[in-house]
């Protein structure tokens, strides 16, 4: 042993040298240990065999001091505090054997580890991936569908509200209530305090520095309701949350720290949002979102900022203004239903006492649910698909547990003759299978290391993608994940070892020793070919789930909802103080001259009203008709001359409007077909009088009908909607948005918009482009999240599964080389040698493809809401599935079919 070698033992053998004799350390066991740690240093080297060392002498050293200490007390006497003595030795002695068992076992499952590294390997990156998605997969479902927001207090007496009623014809559940509804709920016994909240996107600075920011806009009583601290600060008081006081704001943590870099003289600092300057008073704690998920940048008093979204006084008393959201919190000892019962009827008698309110539903109930994301009525499709994420994840484990148990069995069956050794040697059954089971916990540990360093990389990917719209936390392996790993592992190691290992303590003694033994191989296959029957149906399952959501994705995508967004831009202008009516129309007039003598637009428009984002309704008379067919009012939209052109919208009959349809013209409309068909049935609609807005208005003549267009939800069915000349101010609201269409790119032809717009006139203070095509892509996520992910997990475990068949076979070829070199004796050809090895990895899938195509038709009913116009048993995507993994198993036994035809039959023979 060099000099290297000879330190660390010395250093040992000097601290046990304080508390051993010396006779120990010359004549003992110890001596013994410092022999085999020459014989290990030079192995595997000084450091491993020191650590062996250590550990040995800290055993000895342990067991000496027992010993010393049980001798030093007596061995017998029947006094009762001799008999506790007695026992706590007896204890200390069962626990010391225990450990040093234990160690042993770990050790030796570290040889065994070392003399197979490619088994080593392939189980532990295929537990690491079936347990890392399930770790990815918990950082999200643990954020949507367990935990409240952070930095709440009390969550579980806090309630966000719901309404849920009938509008337009059909039942809704939503968020949105007015602001007299708000202010009705002080009226509640059965409520602590209540607050109000909104978000909104508004612009912070403006001309060319312009940004736009995420605001929530809340009461001062918001805070205090969630009891969550500044991180800097303090939060406003009910005395700035006021009408027409000055504005102040609290900052987000994140953008305190983007923005100002965490600078903590931020306070005092002056933000220009909207029209109007906000004094920083605060930083809200990091992580802090409210009630939602998603991130918020700035919070603002309510009553002070409500212009910066809408700059009227209507919503104030009108009850037809529904964009606020309200939450409460329960009194002590409230019972929820009771406190909804009366929320509701305070909800119905506000709606029935108020003049201008006639058409709202009567039975109007009031629902509540707890801050979890996932527990909204309303929850967004993203969430619902992430409960079906969390389920393909566990089923993606269970493959790859299934599969390591098919590996550990098969390794088993490679060292039965070393088991029957072991076992004739007198060890124990049970120490064996301590040992089988220590073997698969070191696995399923190395495995848990894999998935967090694979959660950790693939994490990001997976909550992005999941729910874009949601603050995470920097890591994914959070305190909680790496708890949950944890356990995982754990269960994993015993569901995947717990088999192996009792099969693998009980061979044959006699048959096992005999070098040709393969009937307990033969047997031992019909369980490998069961857990290779799970997979197979599991897969199924998976790519099915893959394939109905590609589907519905594909129908979304060409679904024709009546316009063409795809090259459409959004243009929208900010001014600096509040207009007048006539200043803010010639503002939006020229801006769209400006847009159309720019090169490459092919068209622009101007409307009151934005697709997939908000639409109004007016009172709507038609002469001949005591009342609209459907019972409720069509929306309208008031758009410029060139709206149809710039949508894409087809004109079926008559006209659209042209640049004589003014102010001083005679009133006109254009009507979707639904509209068309569903007053005039049969009739022509073109020369019809439509009477729009109260007080006996003129008629307004159609002289045109365009085909119709989904304008709130891209697959609903179409609705009665109609059209009228923005410059005839039959509405009397000034332009939301102007609609660009160009031949550009959409952010080359964006830029250039935005630069021309706001060189304009000093008082735009800023314009905000973007494509109109982004307010659709939010309702198709979860199409695209479904087909994404079902499609990563199913070709995951499809890898897994092909994996372990080609083992399962590659074995099964090893164990049969007698057979197989007696079948070549006699005569058989390698395309027979070939078709047996076929046969039995087809035979397996065939067997799997109907256990996994009962489990799909099964389950199709509870997946049958998240796709759209495809059946839950669609025989393309069946079709599909079971070509794509007969073909995969036809790989997986292309090469053990290869080898069983090279087998030759005169060294087979000879090796048995």
């Amino acid at each position: 042993m060099d000099r290297n070698n000879e330190r660390v033992p010395g250093l040992a053998q000097a601290l046990l040298g304080l508390c051993l004799p010396k006779g120990l350390i010359r004549d003992s066991v110890l001596g013994d240990v410092q022999q085999e740690f020459t014989r290990r240093a030079r192995v595997v080297g000084r450091t491993w065999a020191a650590a062996w060392y250590w550990l040995q002498a800290a055993m000895v050293g342990s067991r000496y001091l027992l010993e010393r200490g049980m001798s030093s007390v007596g061995l017998g006497g029947r006094s009762r505090r001799g008999h506790r003595s007695g026992r706590n030795r007896s204890t200390s002695r069962r626990w010391f054997e225990r450990l040093a068992t234990l160690w042993e076992n770990v050790a030796y499952a570290g040889r065994n580890f070392r003399r197979s590294p490619g088994f080593t390997l392939a189980v532990v990156l295929t537990l690491g991936l079936g347990i890392g998605a399930n770790a990815a997969m918990f950082s999200v479902v643990d954020r949507l569908l367990i935990q409240p927001p952070e930095h709440v207090k009390d969550a579980e007496l806090i309630r966000r509200l719901f309404v849920n009623r009938r509008f337009h014809g059909s039942p809704i559940t939503t968020s949105a209530i007015t602001y007299p509804d708000y202010q009705d709920l002080a009226a509640a016994r059965t409520i602590e305090s209540r607050a109000l909240y909104t978000t909104r996107e508004l612009t912070l600075g403006s001309r060319e520095d312009a940004t736009r920011i995420i605001a929530n806009l809340t009461t001062a009583s918001f805070f205090p309701l969630l009891g969550v601290e500044p991180a800097l600060g303090r939060f406003y008081v009910s005395t700035e949350d006021e009408f027409d006081v000055p504005g102040v704001a609290v900052l987000g943590h994140g953008f305190w720290q983007r923005r100002f870099g965490g600078d903590p003289d931020v306070l005092g600092s002056v933000l220009d949002i909207g029209t109007g300057t906000y004094t920083v008073v605060g930083v809200a704690p990091k992580g802090f979102t409210g009630v939602e998920l998603a991130p918020v940048e700035v919070w603002l008093p309510f009553r002070a900022a409500a212009k910066e979204v809408i700059p009227h006084d209507v919503w104030k008393t009108d009850r037809r203004w529904a964009w606020v959201e309200a939450v409460v919190k329960l009194g002590p000892n409230v019972g929820v239903e009771a406190a909804k019962s009366e929320m509701a009827a305070i909800h119905r008698r506000g709606h029935a006492e108020s003049a201008g309110d006639t058409t709202y539903d009567p039975e109007a109930r009031i629902v509540t649910a707890t801050l979890v994301a996932g527990e909204a009525p309303n929850a967004a499709g993203e969430t619902v698909v992430s409960r079906w994420l969390a389920g393909v994840s566990l089923i993606v484990l269970v493959i790859a547990c299934a599969n390591v148990v098919n590996l550990l069995l098969t390794r088993g069956i490679h060292r039965r003759r070393e088991t029957a050794v072991r076992l004739a040697l007198g060890v124990s059954r049970t120490r064996l299978i301590g040992q089988l089971i220590t073997e698969s916990m070191l696995l399923a540990g190395l495995g848990g290391v894999a998935a967090l360093l694979i959660a950790q990389l693939g994490g990001d990917l997976i909550r992005n993608t999941l729910v874009p719209n949601v603050l995470w936390a920097d890591s994914v392996v959070s305190s909680r994940v790496l708890i949950f790993t944890l356990l995982t592992s754990v269960v994993a190691g015993l569901a995947a070892g717990l088999l192996p290992a009792l099969q693998g303590s009980r061979p044959n003694l006699i048959e096992a020793l005999k070098e040709g033994d393969r009937g307990r191989s033969i047997r031992r296959s019909r369980t490998r070919a069961g857990l290779l029957l799970v997979q197979g149906a599991l897969s199924m399952v998976l790519l099915v789930g893959a394939g109905l959501f590609v589907r519905s994705l594909d129908n979304i995508r060409s679904l024709d909802i009546g316009m063409d967004l795809d090259e459409v831009l959004m243009v929208k202008l900010e001014f600096r103080t509040d207009m007048e009516y006539e200043e803010s129309m010639e503002l939006h007039r020229r801006a769209v001259e400006r847009i159309g003598s720019l090169p490459s637009i092919q068209a622009v428009s101007a409307s009151v009203a934005v697709p997939f984002d908000y639409s109004y309704a007016e009172e709507l008379t038609v002469p001949g008709l005591d009342a609209l067919p459907t019972g409720f009012t069509p929306f309208i939209h008031a758009v410029t001359s060139q709206y149809f052109a710039t949508m894409n919208m087809q004109i079926r009959r008559g006209r659209g409007f042209g640049v004589n349809d003014g102010w001083n013209a005679a009133r006109v409309a254009v009507v979707n077909e639904t509209m068309a068909r569903l007053l005039w049935p049969d009739d022509d609609a073109i020369g019809k009088c439509l009477k729009i807005g109260p007080n006996d208005p003129p008629c307004a003549e159609v002289v045109g009908v365009v085909e119709d267009v989904r304008e709130e939800e891209i697959t609903e069915e179409p609705s009665m909607q109609y059209y009228v000349p923005l410059e005839q101010r039959v509405l009397g609201n000034t332009p939301d948005a102007i609609f660009v269409r160009g031949t550009l790119d959409p952010t080359q032809l964006a830029g250039m918009v935005s630069r021309e717009v706001v060189r304009m006139d000093p008082v735009i203070r800023a314009v905000n482009v973007q494509p109109l095509a982004d307010l659709v892509d939010p309702q198709l996520r979860s199409w695209k999240l479904g087909a994404t992910m079902f499609t990563a997990f199913g070709v995951l475990a499809l890898v897994v599964a092909a994996i372990g068949l080609y083992s399962a076979l590659s074995f099964d070829v090893a164990q049969r080389t007698h057979e197989l070199g007696i079948r070549s004796a006699l005569g058989a050809s390698s395309h027979k040698l070939m078709a047996l090895v076929f046969r039995q990895a087809l035979g397996l899938i065939i067997v799997a493809l109907v256990i996994g195509g009962v489990i799909c038709i099964a389950a199709g009913s509870a997946m049958a809401p998240l796709l759209y116009a495809v059946s839950p048993t669609d025989p393309m995507v069946f079709s599909f599935v079971t070509v794509t993994l007969l073909a995969i198993a036809a790989l997986a036994a292309a090469l053990p079919g290869y080898r069983a035809t090279r087998v030759d039959p005169n060294e087979a023979l000879r090796a048995q």
